[in-house]
């Protein structure tokens, strides 16, 4: 059985692909400090998720499709009756991005709740300076500066969708073919750019 990441969900197709072909993941030295970062984002508003309003955090769940060939895991960031996931960012986005959606989505599907939210902040080499200036007075829905937040609605189209761009990615596997890839600014950031981008790439294959 094919085990899929809810993150996954909407990425780039060949990024997946990498991961279940059982390539190592070198992440560009670009990428590290802004995965550091992140983690500390994680750590700081999950706390004051988990110790001032009860949230469970990293909570693992599954979801079965088993005439498909395969399992979508994931670990919500925050959980209590609805998901909250957190997004540590450069620069903060003007609308929700469509690959978090998707995962979110997979979240509410599996919690059966009508809304989730989306947190996101920006990137800080001390994340504790942002959230303790968040106004938490009307929670679930926080507001401050740096912050952004989305209350989203569980959307079956967009599950649908997700399941679909999983199940392609099946296929590929199924014939020993390499999906496209998604170029864009990503890529740069990306812990398969070392074989992706490289002019060797048949050697890798």
């Amino acid at each position: 059985m094919i085990e899929f990441y809810a993150s996954e969900a909407l990425i780039c197709p060949r990024r997946v692909w990498f991961r279940l072909k059982g390539f190592p993941e070198r992440w560009p030295e670009i990428a590290k400090p802004r995965l550091e970062k992140g983690v500390k984002t994680h750590e700081v508003l999950g706390k004051v998720l988990e110790e001032k309003f009860g949230f469970e955090l990293e909570k693992e769940i599954i979801l079965r499709f088993p005439r498909l060939g395969f399992e979508i895991h994931g670990r919500m960031d925050a959980y209590k009756e609805f998901p909250i996931e957190i997004k540590g960012k450069s620069s903060l986005p003007r609308f929700p991005l469509e690959y978090h959606l998707a995962q979110l989505n997979v979240y509410l599907r599996w919690s059966e709740a009508e809304y989730g939210y989306l947190y996101y902040l920006k990137l800080h080499d001390d994340p504790t300076k942002i959230v303790n200036g968040l106004n938490f007075d009307n929670f679930p829905r926080v507001n401050g500066k740096n912050f952004k937040m989305f209350e989203v609605p569980y959307d079956p189209i967009l599950f649908k969708e997700t399941v679909k761009f999983f199940y392609d990615i099946k296929l590929y596997l199924d014939e020993d073919e390499m999906p496209s890839g998604a170029k864009g600014p990503h890529c740069k950031f990306c812990p398969y750019s070392y074989i992706c981008l490289s002019h060797q790439l048949d050697g890798f294959l």
